[in-house]
């Protein structure tokens, strides 16, 4: 497998992308909110969600574009955070908290000890992760609950990120299951690397294919991005499930529930 490129935000987080990044009493925070999974293996479960500012990738597909440039968001101290997560359960207790972005593992330091809270408070953690971070995970993996990892199809990154999926998998693969976001333009040779990769790192990891949900290009072109065809989607789902465990095919549904 080919070594992934790293991008420029990756490097400098913590440094001069932003000190924040590496400080473990605030973070940069989009937005926090009460609201229903909808997608992946926890589809309808209540959860709060604490979307995080900055990602070291940009996938055409992207849904929450806004929070891609580094730095996004505002500064949160680890007390602001913990006052709004608490106001929000009292009003609707969820059974856990998710951890997404952006991408939460850039401020891992922070979230370390954000994870031990929750789990203090009796919330679980289900974080949500580009899943090339693989140095970063190790601390927080053992507060984890659920790793929610995307695999990321070079058609839709514009590069090849397979060793850093594979050495991210080898961490947690009992806490993990992995989402492949399939657009139109997703095709049948990197769909068969991904099953290699699976294959490779445990084939007992849950997939989900999630056809993606048509929007713009979040990187500004103008193009639409399409879901993959059914037919096609089905077909993949097939040649999945000969190799590997257990394999689903979930639609993205909060859109269609119009929920944030």
């Amino acid at each position: 497998m080919k070594a992934p490129k790293v991008s420029a935000s990756a490097k400098t987080a913590g440094r001069d992308g932003g000190a924040e990044f590496s400080d473990p009493d605030k973070a940069r925070i989009v937005e926090v909110f009460n609201s229903l999974q909808g997608e992946g293996t926890r589809l309808g479960e209540r959860q709060i969600f604490v979307r995080f500012g900055g990602c070291n990738l940009h996938c055409d597909y992207c849904d929450e574009p806004d929070t891609i440039p580094i730095p996004s968001g505002e500064v949160w101290p680890r007390a602001k955070l913990e006052r709004e997560i608490l106001r929000l359960a009292a009003e609707k207790r969820p059974r856990s908290i998710s951890w997404t972005g952006g991408e939460p593992l850039l401020h891992a330091t922070f979230l370390e000890k954000s994870l031990a809270w929750a789990r203090a408070q009796g919330f679980q953690n289900y974080l949500e992760t580009n899943g090339v971070l693989a140095a970063a995970l190790p601390a927080v993996a053992p507060l984890c609950d659920v790793i929610a990892m995307d695999l990321k199809l070079p058609s839709a990154t514009g590069r090849e990120l397979w060793s850093a999926h594979h050495a991210f998998l080898k961490i947690a693969p009992d806490k993990t299951f992995v989402k492949v976001v399939l657009t139109r333009d997703s095709n049948e040779r990197e769909w068969r690397q991904a099953i290699r990769l699976l294959q490779e790192a445990g084939p007992q990891i849950p997939l989900i294919l999630q056809p993606a949900t048509a929007a713009k290009d979040s990187r500004g072109t103008g193009k639409l991005i399409e879901p993959i065809e059914p037919e096609r989607a089905v077909a993949f789902l097939r040649q999945a499930r000969g190799l590997l465990k257990v394999v689903r095919l979930v639609p993205q549904w909060h859109p269609v529930w119009a929920l944030p």
